[in-house]
């Protein structure tokens, strides 16, 4: 009787603690942590591209950028033309920023990866937002850019992103 007894305040207890994290410590641990999940934005991204899906790319977007993109099924399929090979590896990470709205969690990611395909190599940023409480329907990705390695290396630091000057998308240069 003793053991459960202990038992069962050893569960109240865990129960408790796990009620003191916030809902961006609960999404993290359900979810995993920031690297992971950044690292599964580029998986469904890569994995699109090597099957030449326009359609499971489209999905990873937002409602909103899907409404907001300019011809974007027709960005799609310039950009399963302009990819080459199929993915060996990527590597990278993403940078993140959560805000904390009176209880309203919006978390955003912008990712960096070096894509290595059997016949290209090519840099990779992106805008996902995982996290949006107060407008569900931007949770996604909301742009994809991408440039081969080459005229990354070429323009060393001053390759230029897109970033803020054009809307949702996907763009690319050779």
């Amino acid at each position: 009787m003793k053991k459960a007894g202990m038992l069962l305040a050893g569960v109240i207890v865990l129960l408790s603690l796990g009620g003191c994290m916030d809902r961006g410590e609960q999404l993290t641990k359900i979810r995993g942590s920031e690297q992971e999940m950044s690292d599964q934005i580029m998986q469904e991204i890569a994995e699109a591209l090597d099957a030449g899906d326009a359609d499971a790319l489209k999905d990873v977007f937002s409602k909103t950028a899907l409404k907001e993109a300019r011809d974007l099924d027709r960005q799609i399929a310039d950009l399963m033309d302009f990819y080459q090979g199929e993915m060996v590896s990527y590597e990278g990470d993403a940078n993140s920023s959560t805000l904390n709205n009176y209880g309203d969690k919006t978390t955003e990611f912008i990712g960096f990866y070096q894509l290595i395909t059997t016949e290209e190599t090519y840099q990779i940023r992106y805008d996902h937002k995982p996290v949006d409480d107060e407008n569900p329907e931007e949770i996604g990705l909301r742009k994809i850019e991408i440039v081969t390695e080459k005229t990354y290396q070429e323009q060393g630091e001053d390759y230029h992103w897109r970033h803020n000057e054009d809307g949702p998308g996907v763009y690319m240069q050779e």
